[in-house]
């Protein structure tokens, strides 16, 4: 539900929003979140119903107390100062930023409205105070954000604040110090790491974290994959006499990795590289049991969803499948040519096969909704949209009609925990089996004779006889529309034949920006790129 209020209310689609929850809301007019989504883009609206608005937000949160109000005060610190709500709206976002277990990305939102209300209030220390936990000021020209991503120039992109967290019995994950997860096993007599982070420094912080648990030696580190958020720290974990565990693929994986340049610096710590080493004292080429300390972890090669050398580690004393990347809805690193739909359905079939009770992955996003629950159905609806592609490939459909063709299976409708994994995925299986199966001379003629951005400039300057404001007047119509790309496209072009326009640049930086606000909650990936072009920084969350 979260998803979608996020994903219409960035879109600006608040007509479309307002009746669908007006009619979810009607069909289940017990359920205070519904109601309150009505409420919030009824009030978006700004059509002279806000008293009708105000009502439906007063009632949800009268009969549920957390997101009702959440929501009410985002709308209440809208209204002018003298609509006498100002107060209503910070009691309702003082409130959600207190309690205990609200979302970490809906606080940071909360606490940015919180300070605008205490600025209005004319309590300006308060709102200072609050603005600062979030790292901005009054004047910030950040996007709305409900994301727990934090995003600096030093540390680069993480998840979520830091934080070390058991998942199961003396299975620790410290999330939050790297861009991916360090999990750690405590055997009887022994640590055992799963990955090592990007960097040395960030592993180390990450294997001090887990010292306040427990004061057992590091012994082992078994890397599930050779990307360099995997593998870049792993000279920080070598002590004496500890093993390294990898899959037989990882060397290749490695070379694969660092024959390409990363051109978006955000995902890595200032100065930090993503050409790595490593050299692993066992490699697994087939399904083994290493016993440590009396546990055993089974380690099950796979071609996976994301490499070719990925590695499962399964510990079913605890009931903990360690999967790595296997799920990345990227399907492979999106810089290069790797990973599988074929490898991803294979993989998720080998979890159903080993049946443990928590699927532990490399970031906090697919831990939380890649889950042991949904696979069995997600691999059935992958499997269903796979054949569906490969039947558009041999019908000649271009990538683009497969896109819009929006395909849902039918396995959905019975699993609606399904819904959301498989649709931050959908668009990037189709676009990686299109790729794998294709050629480089696709239907349209672009592909076939490429012409250069240049020469589409010089195109377009013919067609608008070289006057900005036709450039200007398009962007604009195309930011109402919500047509991100296409404008962000035209400002691109259009500023090679006008550099010195800085309308034009406006209007490209508040594209971006639209762009940031659109994908914080689906696409992380396109989140950090259109951050790094945006020169957008996410401070921390802090106390």
């Amino acid at each position: 539900m979260l998803a979608l209020i996020g994903q219409l209310a960035a879109a600006r689609r608040d007509d479309e929003a307002y009746e669908l929850f007006a009619e979810l809301s009607g069909q289940r007019p017990g359920d205070p979140l519904l109601l309150a989504a009505a409420g919030l883009f009824q009030a978006r609206l700004m059509d002279g119903r806000l008293a009708d608005a105000l009502d439906k937000l007063d009632k949800a949160v009268a009969a549920g107390p957390g997101l009702p109000n959440y929501f009410r005060g985002l709308v209440l610190t809208q209204l002018p100062v003298q609509l006498g709500r100002t107060d209503d709206a910070i009691a309702d976002l003082e409130f959600v930023t207190a309690l205990h277990d609200f979302p970490i990305g809906l606080r940071r939102a909360a606490l940015r409205a919180v300070g605008n209300a205490y600025r209005v209030a004319g309590r300006t220390e308060d709102s200072a105070t609050a603005l600062r936990k979030v790292g901005l000021t009054a004047e910030s020209d950040l996007p709305e954000l409900t994301i727990d991503y934090w995003m600096t120039e030093a540390d680069g992109f993480r998840f979520t604040p830091p934080a070390v967290r058991e998942f199961a019995d003396r299975v620790f994950v410290a999330q939050g110090y790297d861009f991916a997860d360090i999990a750690f096993v405590a055997t009887d007599s022994s640590l055992v790491a799963i990955d090592a982070g990007s960097t040395e420094d960030n592993a180390r912080a990450a294997l001090q974290a887990v010292a306040a648990h427990t004061a057992l030696p590091l012994s082992h580190v078994i890397i599930t994959h050779g990307h360099f958020d995997h593998v870049g720290g792993l000279n920080a974990l070598l002590g004496h006499g500890v093993q390294v565990i990898a899959q037989s693929g990882l060397a290749e994986e490695i070379e694969h990795q660092n024959d390409v340049p990363l051109l978006w610096k955000r995902f890595m710590p200032a100065g930090a590289e993503h050409r790595v080493q490593a050299a692993p004292d066992h490699l697994v080429t087939e399904p083994e049991t290493v016993t440590i300390g009396g546990v055993d972890f089974h380690l099950i090669p796979v071609h996976g969803g994301e490499t070719d050398d990925a590695l499962l580690v399964d510990v079913p004393e605890r009931g903990v499948t360690f999967v790595g990347d296997v799920l990345m809805p990227y399907l492979g690193a999106p810089f290069f040519a790797e990973g599988s739909a074929e490898g991803l359905i294979d993989t998720l079939r080998t979890v159903e096969d080993l049946g443990p009770r928590l699927l532990i992955h490399g970031h906090p996003t697919l831990t939380a909704n890649f889950t042991v629950g949904v696979i069995p159905a997600l691999r059935i609806a992958f499997d269903d949209l796979y054949q569906v592609i490969r039947a558009d490939i041999r019908a000649g459909a271009t990538v683009f009609d497969m896109l819009d063709r929006n395909h849902l299976p039918a396995v959905l409708r019975d699993n609606p925990d399904v819904v959301l994994p498989y649709l931050i995925m959908r668009d990037n299986m189709i676009r990686r089996v299109h790729r794998q199966r294709t050629g480089y001379w696709q239907p349209d003629l672009d592909s076939i004779d490429p012409v250069t951005p240049s020469a589409w400039a010089a195109v377009l300057d013919l067609l608008t006889g070289g006057d900005e404001s036709v450039y200007t007047r398009v962007i604009r119509d195309l930011l109402d529309r919500d047509d991100l790309p296409p404008a962000l496209r035209l400002a691109d072009l259009a500023l090679r034949t006008n550099p010195a326009s800085t309308t034009i640049a406006e209007l490209r930086q508040e594209t971006l920006l639209r762009l940031v606000e659109r994908n914080q909650a689906l696409a992380p990936f396109k989140f950090i790129i259109y951050s790094e072009l945006a020169g957008v920084t996410v401070p921390a969350l802090r106390d």
